[in-house]
């Protein structure tokens, strides 16, 4: 389901954003997500996005297949520094955008500050003694604040009702000749309809590529009046 909010977060996006544009001109401003069943195919790491030997990582540049248990190739690419990865986690977060401007791509997000998720997250991270015992403990912990979080959150108006809980960060920026062109694509078998998701393959200069998830304005911007893939 894309996001029912997401014209009202653009339009909060845009008041925001005046000093990260320092005078540029945004030609693209779409709604962003990543897939909900995705896998990586990009050397030195594993399937699930995770560091791995770059040997252990076979096929990196095969065809890609239809989606089976682990789901849709969402990143493809020849490292884990490349532009295909650094965008697709950029957009992990909610609130998330992809903006286009005459001279930069990047991904700006609003956090918000009442979103205590992430703060879970990274105890249960830098918590852990190593042990077994220390481990089930973390993630009982990671479980419990995750469950209040997210009850709490239920009961917050949505973020753009709440300006001031709103911080602009942008986790993802490159010069716009990095991106080579965009195209759209579908999840095979799976039948699109108005107001749902629709996806699109960011194709970059060094060889990487992403596919992402945004709706029907934001493929729309990201394609262009003729509805073709960008040069």
């Amino acid at each position: 389901m894309t996001n029912p909010h997401a014209a009202a977060d653009a339009a909060l996006l845009s008041e925001r954003m005046a000093e990260w544009l320092r005078g540029d001109a945004v030609r693209v401003l779409a709604a962003a997500g990543q897939l909900d069943q995705e896998r990586y195919k990009v050397r030195g790491l594993d399937e699930n996005g995770n560091p791995s030997r770059a040997d252990d990582v076979l096929d990196v540049f095969s065809d890609d297949a239809a989606a089976g248990a682990a789901g849709y190739v969402a990143v493809r690419g020849g490292d884990p520094r490349c532009a295909a990865v650094g965008l697709y986690h950029g957009v992990r977060h909610e609130h998330a955008f992809l903006v286009i401007t005459a001279h930069r791509v990047a991904v700006l997000r609003l956090r918000d500050t009442q979103d205590g998720s992430a703060a879970a997250a990274q105890e249960l991270k830098s918590n852990g003694d190593g042990s077994l015992g220390g481990t089930l403990r973390g993630i009982g912990r990671f479980v419990k604040a995750s469950a209040t979080e997210l009850a709490k959150s239920m009961r917050r108006p949505p973020l753009h009702e709440r300006p001031g809980d709103a911080v602009l960060e942008c986790p993802f920026e490159l010069p716009l000749g990095a991106l080579r062109g965009v195209r759209r694509w579908k999840q095979p078998l799976v039948p699109e309809f108005r107001g749902g998701p629709r996806f699109v393959q960011l194709i970059f200069t060094d060889g990487s590529w992403t596919r992402i998830k945004t709706d029907e304005h934001g493929q729309a911007a990201l394609l262009g009046p003729t509805g073709q893939p960008h040069p």
